[in-house]
């Protein structure tokens, strides 16, 4: 069995960003959510947040990977309106009895992080491993390496998967300085 898959989506290429330099990191392969409709412009905008709002699951072509040949899925998704995207939650869904163990990390231009790391866990039915919020401006200056770079040794060293749902006295999802 392999070690670790990052599965992440990206309409804006942040959360990108992040993916690549955590696979990087964590010597990880990649699967990057495509979406069957483009979600451009102002229609694939409104689109997005509507779906987002509404808990929709975003329709998504086949992945490459098998999930269920890794350890660890580590799940990536800009937050929109306050929400996982619809792609995301769309992979989840169709994905989430292949997961042996999971991390989460989302990238937000406001806020809603810590949020959409537990509605991530909620609908894979698994505590994370480790997970990460990290602020669009952030990863836009460059200001993410740190944050990363903890998130990739949390990951190296993730032990077992914990049961979900949690008991009452879990810790928060892991913030970048400055991310609220």
């Amino acid at each position: 069995m392999k070690s670790c898959l990052i599965v992440y989506y990206s309409r804006s290429g942040v959360t990108d960003r992040v993916a690549r330099a955590l696979a990087l990191a964590c010597g990880a392969d990649l699967e990057r959510i495509r979406d069957v409709r483009p979600r451009t412009g102002p229609g694939g905008y409104l689109r997005s947040a509507w779906q987002a709002l509404r808990g929709l699951p975003g329709e998504i072509a086949a992945p490459l990977h098998d999930p269920s040949a890794y350890e660890l899925v580590v799940l990536g998704t800009p937050v929109w309106a306050g929400h996982m995207s619809a792609p995301m939650r769309g992979y989840i869904l169709r994905q989430r009895e292949h997961f042996h163990r999971v991390a989460m990390f989302c990238t937000m231009g406001g806020s809603g992080g810590q949020n959409t790391v537990y509605a991530m866990a909620e609908l894979c039915d698994k505590f994370p491993a480790a997970s990460l919020c990290l602020r669009q401006q952030e990863v836009l200056a460059g200001r993410d390496a740190a944050a990363v770079a903890g998130f990739a040794a949390e990951l190296t060293a993730a032990g077992s998967a914990t049961p979900w749902p949690p008991q009452a006295a879990q810790h928060p999802p892991r913030q970048a300085p400055g991310a609220t």
